[in-house]
Order: structure tokens, then C-alpha cells, then sequence
């Protein structure tokens, strides 16, 4: 029944309870009074107002006229409460917690034992795995805003007109409108995991100020502390980190004490040299394997068929970059290798704890491409790998030069939470203080917010 039908049916309930002989004067003037007193809400209340001109242009108004004989304004009522029902604001969903007695308030939390739930009232489901907390920031009639403060979540969303649904952990925003997801957010590390299932989400944070679109069965992997985000497909991801911690952090073990520490000033080390780019392409144009001569090339159709170094990146597939790269010859990556290769080696090396490799490829990227992001994303990458190698000292460099190119990049707030740690550990708290008072100017809720605030404590 469309919306013409509806108003005609209840103009014939309204007409079949009133008597036939009404006075048509009478019935003229209440009709006039109606009309006056919708006109005159319309300065009032624009709510009210909008009723007026939605009779005046709905079927019903042309239906009405030609009722000679009937009263006005019981009908004018029953059209009036209708069209209050229609605009009157949606009512803000609610919803249930299941599993967690000690809920208090909007923050609930899953015993160790069992898992709780949420369960609003449009049918979305909010599943909390055991051990993790979360609250519910704000609810209205689109969705809700919730903050999964640690731990793992898995949403069921449902599907309605204008739905607005987020779930945030730490520094990131996964925003929804109908899907099925789950995300995980570790305090600890500052790592966060989305698996999409069905749908589609953007997630917002730090090291994606744009928003980074997810399809379903994709996987977003992003580490605050190492500074990275990895996109790959569910199967891939699965095979590649099937535990939650499985995937190495990058640049988190200790690197051999005979690989050579390369300074801002240094030339790079090794043979990447410093040789004209005539093997490097725009910024953005398709990856093309790089060859020194060693061996002959590879057919044409077989290059195109086999995935970049950045996709194999993607799916884990570290070592098989690293096998491919020393099977060209790594000097000649190095000097000749596209922007896009160089940086997946890196990406490579550093994943797969070569940080002899890694710290010439990021040299490498940094000498050939210094104005490209990469090129400038490379040198706190540098410094956070001399740093958890065991140089804090040496690593300060490379943070300020990081710093000093990219102010606003996306690794600012790292590079500056890291050099305020390695300058307490090598010079003392006292030359710290100043660098975790710009910490918390900069970044009041960074991840190193913690220890900057431990060491303005008197």
C-alpha cells in the first residue's frame, strides 16, 4: 500500500465514524481554523510548520475538499497525527548485555571464563571474546559508537537505511554501516587485526589519517609500534599468521653485532652507491623486476603473470623476496631497483629479521627517492631498527631526521615517543623531561603517553 492509499484509507475511517448531516458552514469554518492554527505553528515550531505544507501537498488536502458534509476538523486531527508519527525523531536503539554481571554502567567486560554479548535492538550483535572490555560511548537511532579497549570483538551488523555504526581501539576507527567483522585491539604492543567477512569497512587511525577501504575477506593488520599496516586476503593472512602473534613484528629482535650501524651522514654502505636512478620510475606506476645481468630475462608473459614483490610482501611470502632478490644479484636491486621494489625488500628484510639487508635497502630507498614519502619514511624505519638492534644512542639521529622532513608524517608521533625512550636510557630522565612535554602537547593520547607522563612525575 503506497503512501496515497494509506491516507485515502484513513480518510474513509475517519468519514465512516462521523454523522452525514453536519452543517456545511460549520464544516467551512473549522476547516479555516485548522489551516490558521497549522499556519501559525510554522513561527512557533518548525516541526509543526512542516506538518502545515506536508497536508497542504499531500493527497489527502485534495481529498478533504471535495467532503462536504462531514467535520473537518476531526479529520484534520487524524491527518495532523499522522503526519506526527512520520516526522517525529527515531527513537535510540537500545540493547542487552549477556555474560557480564559485573557491567557497570556502559562498560562491559568478559570474565576469563566466557565470552559476553551485546544485543541491540535493530539485531546487531556484539560478541566479546574472554578477557576483553569494551564501552559503549554513544548510542542513537543510526547505531552506536563503542571502544574496544583490549581484547576481541566480533560484530554482526545489521543492515538499515542511514546506519552509522565505529568501533574504536586506541588510536583507530573501523566505521560500518552492515557487515560482519571482527577486530582485535592488543594494549600492549599497539597492535590492531580486522577480518571482514562480509561488507565493507574503512579504518581510520594514525597510519591511515585517509581511511583504508576493506573488502570482504580481507585482513588489516596495523602495529603503532613498528609503525606498519598490511592488507592481505583472509586465506593469505591465514597462512602466514595463523596465531594472533605468529607474523614478526618488524625490527623487533636484536640484529648480529657485526652488521655495520649507518648514520644520517653515511653513504649507505655496501653497493647501493651513490648511482643516478636510471633504473626507477614514477611513484605509483607498476612494478618491474629488476635485473643486473646476471642471469637472462624472463619472458614477458611470465613476468606479468607473477605477483610484485609488494603483493608477495602482503601474503607473507618474506623469504621468497629475499631468495629472489640475492637470485638477481641484491647489488643490483639496490641500484637499480624500482621504488616499489625497494621498498618491499625492505619490507621483506625487516620481517624476516635481516636487518643487514634491511638497513641497506632502506639506505638505498632514502639515496635514490630522498623526496618520495618512502624516502623520507625511511629514516625513522632506519632509526627504529638501529634502536631495536641495540644502538638507542645512534638511533636519535634518524628520528630527528624524520622529524625535521616529515613533521605532521604518519610516523611523527612514534619517532617522537621513540627518541624520548632512547634519549631517557642513554642520557637520563632529566634530558627526557623536555621531549615528553612535547610528547604530550603533541600527542596527548599517543601510545607512549604512558611513559611520558611517568617522567614529568616528580
Amino acid at each position: 500500500m503506497n503512501e496515497a492509499e494509506k491516507l485515502s484509507r484513513l480518510a474513509d475511517l475517519v468519514r465512516s465514524g462521523v454523522p452525514a448531516d453536519v452543517d456545511a458552514a460549520h464544516d467551512a469554518a473549522e476547516r479555516a481554523r485548522f489551516v490558521e492554527a497549522v499556519s501559525r505553528g510554522a513561527g512557533r515550531a518548525g516541526a509543526l510548520g512542516r506538518v502545515g505544507s506536508w497536508l497542504r501537498a499531500s493527497p489527502l488536502w485534495s481529498a478533504l475538499s471535495g467532503w462536504p458534509r462531514w467535520s473537518f476538523a476531526l479529520a484534520g486531527a487524524a491527518a495532523l497525527a499522522l503526519a506526527l508519527v512520520t516526522l517525529w525523531p527515531a527513537r535510540p536503539l537500545d540493547y542487552a548485555v549477556e555474560g557480564a554481571p559485573s557491567a557497570a554502567g556502559r562498560y562491559i567486560a568478559a570474565t576469563a571464563g566466557g565470552e559476553a554479548r551485546l544485543r541491540f535492538t535493530d539485531g546487531t550483535s556484539v560478541a566479546l571474546s574472554p578477557g576483553s572490555a569494551m564501552r559503549v560511548v554513544d548510542v542513537d537511532a543510526a547505531g552506536a559508537r563503542m571502544l574496544l579497549e583490549d581484547g576481541r570483538a566480533s560484530l554482526r551488523v545489521t543492515r538499515r537505511p542511514k546506519a552509522r555504526w565505529s568501533v574504536e581501539a586506541g588510536p583507530f576507527a573501523v566505521l560500518v554501516t552492515g557487515t560482519a567483522f571482527d577486530v582485535s585491539w592488543s594494549r600492549g604492543d599497539g597492535t590492531l587485526r580486522v577480518d571482514l567477512h562480509e561488507g565493507s569497512v574503512t579504518v581510520r587511525g594514525p597510519l591511515a589519517p585517509d581511511g583504508l577501504p576493506l573488502r570482504a575477506g580481507q585482513r588489516l593488520v596495523a602495529r603503532m609500534r613498528e609503525g606498519d599496516v598490511q592488507i592481505s586476503s583472509g586465506d593469505a593472512a591465514s597462512a602466514a599468521d595463523p596465531a594472533p602473534k605468529a607474523l614478526p613484528p618488524a625490527g623487533t629482535a636484536a640484529q648480529p653485532r657485526e652488521e655495520k650501524t649507518i648514520g644520517p651522514g653515511d653513504a649507505g654502505g655496501g653497493d647501493a652507491g651513490a648511482v643516478r636512478p636510471e633504473g626507477s620510475r614514477a611513484e605509483g606506476a607498476p612494478a618491474s623486476p629488476p635485473t643486473d645481468g646476471a642471469g637472462p630475462a624472463a619472458p614477458a608473459g611470465a613476468a606479468a603473470a607473477a605477483p610484485s614483490w609488494a603483493q608477495r610482501v602482503a601474503a607473507g611470502d618474506f623469504r621468497a623476496v629475499l631468495a629472489e632478490a640475492e637470485q638477481r644479484g641484491l647489488g643490483g636491486v639496490l641500484e637499480r631497483g624500482s621504488l616499489d621494489d625497494l621498498v618491499a625488500l625492505g619490507d621483506a628484510a625487516r620481517y624476516a629479521r635481516r636487518g643487514d639487508v634491511a638497513q641497506r635497502a632502506l639506505s638505498a630507498t632514502r639515496k635514490r627517492f630522498p623526496g618520495t614519502s618512502q624516502g623520507k619514511a625511511a629514516a625513522f624505519l632506519l632509526g627504529r631498527l638501529i634502536h631495536d638492534g641495540g644502538s638507542p644512542e645512534a638511533a636519535v639521529a634518524w628520528y630527528d631526521t624524520y622529524l625535521a622532513e616529515s613533521p605532521g608524517g604518519p610516523f611523527a608521533a612514534e619517532a617522537l615517543g621513540r627518541k624520548m625512550v632512547a634519549v631517557e636510557r642513554t642520557a637520563g630522565r632529566a634530558a627526557a623531561r623536555p621531549i615528553a612535554e612535547l610528547y604530550l602537547k603533541r600527542h596527548p593520547r599517543g601510545a607512549h603517553e604512558p611513559v611520558a607522563r611517568d617522567l614529568l612525575t616528580p
